[in-house]
């Protein structure tokens, strides 16, 4: 017996009776100890100075050897390759000498497995120069076993960036989810057998990203379709149940986070287990409800691409072989891809329909905007000043519609103005409104004062509809009573606010539904303000209030459009 500060552990181990073995299964949790016995060996081992013991990858292992008189340890295994090099196949096993032989004969192996080991338990040993053959060359056999890992790699990688690269210009949040998607794709099934991704991923923390990275698959998976199919607006039972999943999954994904890393291991593993079932349940229930639901082709690329993958999936589930799984990803993920290019076709030709509709109603726009009879009978109004030979008042009248007339002509051909010559021109069309009707209302215009009025664009001609609104049909009706016309230019934040308000008699009011077609302008501006919209999430708004007072009698209206301004 040897009288060290290990002579502990060997009495241990002496008493301890071990089994003998060949390819053990090991399961996941336990810790298991090795008696290594080179009874058989000790020939073998007098030519050479140094051996390699080779063992099955186990992620964490320690050896334990005699060095001098005194027992000490090594740790080796995947998580500690620190500065050992390696082949990405073979492992670069641990290094000892005839003279670390415990008793002569033994070396004893402590070892525990993070995830199910594609292969048994199993020892063999070489020479420290032969051991080199296998972990710094690669043999054809070789790069034939890593070659679909390392393509699977590449074209997710260009993928992810390809994707990514369209979200931060289009700002389509699918599109990230989608990105995610394809990257965690990548880490679960190529992240160990690629250089530099194996080398992120060689401690307990690493290790776990590849775990958990099936869980994020399936997480962004269900993203990218909640927005990809829009299921808020189109498929809201759907939309519940994916709410439902994304919650699951985001609670698997903290419970599996606390039973790794306090070693619970076997729950660990029946947790992605359960997430496993969870999914294949889920999956099978929204391929049939799509299918009988589908409103638009979009759905066919997302049922089909589910199901291969789920059909790859299950594969490596029963098989332990990824590359069932890779290449049901790689088909989901070109499918995907046509998916996304699909939608981006709608959404084009969508906004290139309306553009078409905002282009050939250039001039009724402008006619809904500045109504005819407006022009008719402003020209009335200087004629009757002139037969009654008011010189003064027709000239004054004269000019400010010759003005007002000059603006609207000059900005025909513009989409956009400052806020400087709105507002001028909003004043024009005022005053000459309130001339044709005897002054019988009046009205304010306030801008707040952080507005630049002169840097600030809007688009041409968006508030005249609405005042020309609110004194026709809300001021001009109205018998008795101050009437009052309030403009507001606010900032609020991101927004550019614009408030136009009355006092008049109210929307209800309307005589006929003819008049209510009169205001064409309201529309067509409301498909300006789409098409113009930047964020292309509907951020620009408009919001018509109908005002009531104390005995809930209609008191007037107020329009509130936003102009989204990041």
């Amino acid at each position: 017996m040897v009288k060290d500060s290990g002579s502990k552990l060997v009495e241990v181990l002496n008493n301890h009776s071990f089994k003998p073995v060949q390819n053990v299964s090991l399961e996941v949790g336990p810790t298991y100890w090795f008696e290594v016995d080179f009874k058989n060996e000790l020939d073998t081992l007098h030519t050479q100075k140094s051996w390699r013991l080779r063992t099955t990858p186990f992620n964490e292992a320690t050896l334990y050897y005699l060095s001098g008189d005194s027992i000490t340890q090594k740790n080796f295994g995947q998580f500690n390759q620190k500065g050992g090099g390696g082949s990405l196949i073979y492992p670069n096993g641990v290094l000892f000498q005839q003279k670390n032989l415990i008793s002569g004969r033994y070396l004893y192996i402590k070892c525990r497995m993070y995830s199910p080991p594609s292969n048994p338990a199993h020892f063999e040993y070489l020479s420290n120069t032969s051991n080199r053959f296998y972990t710094d060359y690669y043999t054809g056999q070789d790069i034939n076993k890593l070659t679909p890992s390392l393509l699977y790699l590449g074209a997710c990688s260009i993928l992810f960036l390809t994707f990514l690269v369209v979200y931060l210009n289009i700002k389509k949040v699918e599109f990230l989810f989608y990105s995610l998607y394809v990257l965690f794709s990548a880490i679960y099934l190529a992240g160990m057998d690629t250089p530099t991704f194996n080398t992120l991923f060689e401690s307990k923390a690493g290790f776990w990203i590849v775990m958990i990275s099936q869980v994020f698959i399936n997480l962004f998976y269900l993203l990218f379709a909640k927005y990809y199919l829009a299921t808020a607006q189109h498929y809201p039972q759907l939309n519940s149940i994916i709410n439902i999943a994304v919650v699951f999954l985001t609670l698997v994904t903290v419970v599996h986070f606390l039973t790794y890393f306090l070693s619970l291991h076997q729950i660990q593993g029946n947790i992605l287990n359960v997430q496993r079932l969870f999914m294949t349940l889920f999956g099978l229930f929204s391929m049939l409800y799509l299918l009988y639901k589908a409103k638009d082709k979009l759905a066919i690329f997302i049922v089909v691409g589910s199901f291969i993958f789920m059909l790859g999936a299950l594969a490596y589930w029963f098989i332990p072989n990824k590359y069932y799984m890779m290449g049901g990803s790689i088909l989901e993920i070109i499918i995907f891809s046509l998916g996304l290019a699909y939608k981006i076709k709608l959404e084009y030709d969508g906004k290139l329909e309306l553009q078409k509709e905002v282009s050939l109603k250039e001039i009724s726009v402008k006619r809904a905007q500045m109504n005819p009879h407006f022009f008719f009978n402003s020209l009335s109004s200087i004629q009757h000043l002139i037969l009654i030979n008011n010189k003064t008042a027709a000239l004054n009248y004269l000019t400010k519609f010759g003005k007002l007339a000059r603006n609207v002509l000059e900005s025909s051909y513009q989409t956009t103005v400052t806020l400087a010559d709105e507002i001028e021109l909003l004043h024009s069309y005022l005053e000459l409104e309130s001339l044709r009707f005897d002054n019988a209302f009046s009205y304010t215009i306030t801008v707040d004062d952080p507005i630049d009025l002169d840097s600030v664009e809007i688009p041409l001609m968006l508030v005249q509809p609405f005042v020309e609104n609110a004194i026709i049909h809300g001021l001009v009706g109205k018998k008795d009573g101050e009437k009052t016309l309030e403009l507001r230019f606010l900032q609020e934040g991101e927004y550019y606010v614009i408030e136009i308000e009355d006092n008049g008699i109210g929307r209800q009011y309307f005589k006929s539904e003819e008049d209510r077609k009169k205001s064409r302008g309201m529309e067509i501006t409301k498909k300006r303000l789409k098409m113009l919209d930047k964020s292309d999430q509907h951020k620009n708004t408009i919001e018509i209030i109908d005002k009531f007072d104390s005995n809930s009698q209609p008191s007037g209206t107020k329009v509130t459009i936003r102009l989204y301004n990041p």
